[in-house]
């Protein structure tokens, strides 16, 4: 009888990333090279699932997923919005400079 791994969250301890983490949201630009809008920056507030879609790109392999809680609404490069949370990848994320 063979056993599934169950899927894990992210693990804050692994990645440098963890609920209550500030952060900003690097921006996928490929699609709206002329937008000017500032990348959105926001805090950790959960640990999302290892794989599945993210903020505007489905992941591919196993990445981290974070759900982030924006600082101010958020409005997508595609016009949509406004956002005040949403699932994405570690790899669209850096720390937050210090103030």
């Amino acid at each position: 009888m063979a056993f599934r791994k169950r899927q894990q969250p992210a693990e804050p301890g692994r990645t440098g990333f963890g609920v209550g983490v500030q952060v900003v949201v690097r921006l996928d630009r490929s699609s709206h090279p002329e937008a000017t809008d500032e990348d959105p920056s926001g805090v950790i507030v959960a640990a999302g699932e290892m794989e599945g879609a993210a903020l505007y790109a489905p992941i591919s392999g196993r990445e981290a997923v974070w759900v982030v809680q924006f600082d101010e609404p958020f409005f997508g490069l595609d016009g949509s919005g406004p956002h005040e949370s949403a699932r994405v990848a570690q790899s669209s994320l850096a720390a937050a400079p210090e103030e």
